[in-house]
């Protein structure tokens, strides 16, 4: 085989990140009695969205960002006034229970381990969490080896991220290909440590970064043809 090793993002890559957020935040709006609109929705997307871009080109620290992220949304859209981490710790509490997969993903994992793949994750997230969502999805048990940004100390794109990765498995990057959604944070971090790496871009954003993924795909149908294909030509 070409690759030996298939690391795998979680959010938005394997669990349904919109589908999350809007359980989570719907779940915090209602238990203070908060007014929660389509439009609130969208701004709180959007910028949830801009202080992870600046958590991953360490603009801010993962701790700056859960005590500012809705201390300053509240107070500027709300006129609310809460404790910051202790509203995050709220939302994160609901964000931990939902685990809806994006389509295709059990099938593919399946199939994979089939193949004789090592499957793994690589997650820009905390240890506890993504570990339980995954295994409420009930997919945990695919994965031979499970890394966070919690436990590196470093969020993806950085380096010491991959560093940290590549010294709990033993397979190398020469043999690793990285599927994920996230052109700042998976491809473009995979393209930097020097690995392949597949943009699942089911969100059919543009490749803003002028980034060089091996693959493009938009569904896991995609994915299962390429590994059919020993990822030699296009599905």
């Amino acid at each position: 085989m070409r690759y030996k090793q298939i690391i795998f993002d979680v959010d938005d890559t394997l669990i349904d990140f919109a589908a999350t957020e809007d359980e989570a935040l719907h779940s915090l709006f209602e238990a203070h009695d908060w007014l929660l609109s389509a439009n609130l929705q969208r701004q709180y997307h959007a910028y949830n969205q801009g202080l992870w871009r600046d958590l991953e080109r360490g603009k801010i620290t993962y701790e700056e960002l859960s005590e500012r992220c809705f201390r300053v949304f509240l107070k500027q859209n709300l006129k609310i006034d809460v404790d910051g981490n202790k509203t995050m710790d709220e939302y994160r509490s609901y964000f931990g229970e939902a685990h809806k997969l994006l389509p295709g993903v059990k099938d593919t994992l399946k199939f994979a381990k089939r193949q004789g793949y090592k499957l793994t994750v690589l997650s820009n997230g905390e240890k506890f969490m993504q570990r339980h969502r995954l295994k409420l999805a009930r997919i945990y048990q695919y994965f031979d080896l499970v890394v966070t940004s919690q436990e590196a100390h470093y969020q993806k794109p950085d380096e010491h991220a991959f560093d940290y990765f590549f010294s709990r498995t033993e397979i190398g990057k020469n043999e690793t290909i990285f599927f994920g959604d996230g052109l700042q944070s998976d491809i473009l971090g995979a393209e930097r440590y020097g690995f392949d790496s597949i943009w699942y871009n089911h969100r059919h954003r543009k490749n803003t970064l002028d980034l060089h993924p091996l693959f493009e795909v938009d569904n896991y149908s995609q994915l299962v043809e390429l590994m059919k294909n020993d990822f030699k030509q296009k599905y």
